[in-house]
């Protein structure tokens, strides 16, 4: 009789479960997120069995936040589990944050027993159809396909460009014998970096880039999510700081560059932005370097050439390139550098200090009242330098992503291809869930906290002490300000305020309600390692609205 086989079952062989969680736990996944029904339970007791933990979330949509942010962080597929029907339904926006923001994920569901699908009415739904769209790779689980599925679910995850993969598990499959092969060492898994492809550079493209390089007199880089990565900072800093190029980040590769180095200037498509578009269309020279189209918020030509360096080929033309380095961005920054040479500083050191000086007032303008970008100053000095910060959907997303400086690469999170609120509460939970040495803060709206508040519990049954800071103002602001502009009454965009303090209490947690800076510096030094804190910042929401 197999280990630890389910009671009742006589098994020569180990379970379909058991099988598909070694291979898992092969490639380094050690966690399993989701939301249980009866046709999965067979599911999480073979991952048991094979040394997973299943980490049990308020909310489907949850477990997919989770284990999307620990595949960013961590370059291991992440791996999430829902029941048939409903429970897979939930776990779709999960699965379309991965696919937007290009995170390695293997999202598994129940299903009707393959012999009932075509003669069952109750939650029958065609799920791989559901989540083709929003998928690489779909497959359905059998008893004599487990290791190869799992292994080619794992495989096409991480293969640029990553993204999430859906396998279908028809409730009486989990607790059968794998008859397939599977005693073989799973198959070597592709890289897990960005940047690890194997391409060499195109050294007549290098060579135009360079030449491009030396004949501009304005350049500007533009970083992405896919240079996001402690391979390329040295890299990067190495070729702004030769050259005297200012560069500018998207908000899913904040802390590649320090944003305290001289030569940063801002975060694009974040609070601001139209002056940063200002500066780069005034550029004579755009070097993208691992930028992914689903990065803008808006349709965008450079009127200057553009140097496109990343993984892949400038196909999806959002903007249109005159030379392409394709293959790892460090190595092709590397390339670019030796053919290039040496040149005088392309721009003023006091230019481009006037530019950031002006522009970093621009986005924090003083009220009377405590505005967000006080509270995300007072977070920031609280936190390490290499602490992991999410953050939500709306003006929330907008002003830490400008405000709140990142030095280290991986350390900032938010749902940016997808834009989803509810992200930032569970993806701080499963950061810390795999960084649990390191400080994990969430900075979220008050929509998007109540939206999904209830993992607050799961953060205390999992001991995941996270801050989570609360821009409160009692409206969906970004939206409310929309309707402002188009000069129509404020309709179904703002709520009753809620008593945080009370709700925290509920949770057997800290609550702090702030409205002064010194209030709030008090609520920051109140964070304990092992639960979450909550603090909800009481600020004026005329300080995301620019002049």
């Amino acid at each position: 009789m197999a280990a630890d086989a389910p009671p009742g079952l006589v098994l020569n062989e180990p379970t379909v479960a058991r099988v598909v969680g070694e291979r898992l736990r092969a490639a380094g996944v050690r966690y399993v997120t989701g939301h249980p029904g009866g046709e999965v339970v067979d599911l999480i007791e073979g991952f048991r069995q094979a040394g997973l933990e299943f980490v049990l979330t308020r909310h489907e949509t949850s477990a997919g936040f989770m284990a999307e942010a620990m595949a960013s962080a961590s370059g291991i597929p992440g791996v999430c589990v829902a029941t048939l029907g409903p429970g897979a339904t939930n776990l779709v926006t999960g699965v379309a944050q991965a696919y937007l923001d290009r995170a390695p994920l293997i999202a598994f569901t129940g299903q009707l027993p393959a012999d009932r699908f075509e003669i069952t009415t109750h939650q029958k739904l065609d799920l791989r159809a559901l989540f083709t769209p929003i998928t690489k790779w779909q497959a359905r689980l059998t008893a004599s396909n487990a290791a190869d599925v799992t292994d080619r679910a794992l495989r096409e995850s991480l293969r640029p460009r990553r993204g999430p993969i859906y396998i279908e598990v028809p409730s009486d499959v989990p607790r059968q014998a794998a008859t397939g092969p599977h005693d073989a060492a799973p198959s070597r898994i592709v890289s897990r970096g960005a940047n690890d492809v194997s391409a060499a550079i195109d050294r007549v493209a290098a060579r135009r880039g360079a030449q491009l390089l030396r004949e501009s007199e304005r350049p500007v880089i533009l970083a992405g999510m896919e240079a996001n990565d402690d391979g390329t900072v040295g890299a990067l800093r190495n070729l702004a700081e030769e050259w005297s190029i200012p560069v500018m980040v998207s908000p899913k590769a904040k802390g590649v560059f320090r944003e305290d180095h001289p030569l940063f200037l801002g975060t694009i498509e974040m609070l601001g932005t139209a002056r940063l578009y200002e500066y780069i269309d005034d550029s004579d020279l755009v070097l993208m370097i691992g930028f992914d189209p689903v990065e803008f918020d808006r349709d965008w030509r450079a009127g200057a050439n553009v140097i496109h360096i990343g993984p892949l080929p400038n196909l999806d033309r959002q903007y249109d390139s005159a030379v392409e380095l394709v293959g790892p961005v460090a190595e092709a920054i590397g390339a670019l550098r030796s053919v290039a040479g040496t040149s005088a500083p392309k721009r003023s050191p006091n230019e481009v200090r006037a530019f950031r000086e002006s522009f970093r007032a621009f986005v924090t303008p003083t009220r009377d009242r405590l505005t967000s970008q006080q509270v995300l100053a007072e977070l920031r000095s609280a936190l390490p330098e290499d602490a992991l910060v999410t953050c939500d959907v709306g003006f929330n997303k907008a002003v830490t992503g400008q405000c709140l400086p990142m030095y280290q690469p991986k350390t900032f999170f938010m749902s940016n291809g997808l834009s989803s609120m509810g992200y930032g509460l569970a993806a701080a939970l499963g950061l810390k869930l795999i960084y649990r040495d390191r400080e994990v803060a969430c900075v979220l709206g008050d929509g998007g906290f109540a939206m999904l508040m209830a993992d607050l519990e799961t953060a205390v049954r999992e001991k995941l002490g996270v801050t989570v800071v609360v821009l409160a103002d009692d409206a969906l602001s970004q939206i409310k300000a929309n309707q402002e502009r188009k000069g129509y009454p404020v309709t179904g965009t703002t709520f009753g305020e809620l008593d945080y303090v009370a709700l925290a209490k509920g949770f057997g947690i800290a609550g702090h309600d702030v409205r002064t800076v010194a209030e709030c510096r008090e609520a920051l030094r109140d964070r304990p390692s092992d639960i979450p804190v909550l603090i909800a910042a009481h600020v004026d929401p005329s300080a995301y609205q620019l002049s």
